[in-house]
């Protein structure tokens, strides 16, 4: 199965937009918002997850949800075909209604081709 990175802050590197401002606060609700998406799911919550220090490469086996608004700073992401930009306001409130219908589209393609 896929793994699937939830990107809405970035602790390390020359980049790092946060959501919040405060490190405790994002990792919460990051972590809400991956348990709240595996359980929409119905997949280990492992196997969703929050990457904190993400150093923008994207790695071709893996799916990328990405806080748009970093992805607005950065085009060449946003064509890259397993990357899914996922609401600002989405990943503040835990709110998984939009991205679980990208993403359920993304790992159908995704199986059919394997």
């Amino acid at each position: 199965m896929t793994e699937i990175k939830v990107i809405g802050d970035i602790l390390s590197g020359k980049f790092q937009p946060t959501l919040t401002g405060n490190r405790i606060v994002d990792a919460a609700l990051l972590t809400h918002f991956c348990q709240n998406l595996a359980t929409a799911l119905h997949i280990p919550t492992t196997q969703v997850h929050a990457e904190h220090h993400w150093d923008l490469t994207v790695a071709p086996n893996a799916l990328y949800l990405i806080d748009d608004e970093i992805l607005g700073t950065n085009q060449h992401l946003r064509s890259r075909s397993n990357v899914i930009a996922v609401a600002h306001k989405d990943l503040l409130r835990g709110q998984i209604t939009a991205t679980k219908r990208l993403l359920a589209n993304k790992l159908a393609l995704k199986s059919t081709t394997n």
